[in-house]
């Protein structure tokens, strides 16, 4: 599947597809895809994910026990 695990301030997980980038600031997170379109911006707090814009129908899954959030959707491979 080529995911890739991305620490996040106050023990917070992001589970993504390797091609996404993450950047931060304080605890704000943007997530790009590999057309660097931006997929999701986000916050977390100790106890708390926020997501303040998403876009393109991400699916993701948070699983507050373990302070994991894990995006669900792979992007299309293109034929050659």
């Amino acid at each position: 599947m080529g995911n890739k695990s991305h620490g996040l301030k106050c023990g917070w997980t992001l589970i993504a597809h390797k091609t996404f980038k993450v950047f931060s600031n304080d605890n704000a997170y943007i997530v790009i895809d590999e057309d660097s379109d931006v997929v999701m911006h986000f916050t977390v707090k100790e106890s708390e994910f926020e997501v303040i814009n998403n876009n393109w129908g991400i699916s993701y899954k948070v699983i507050p026990g373990f302070k994991t959030i894990k995006f669900l959707n792979v992007p299309d491979e293109d034929d050659e």
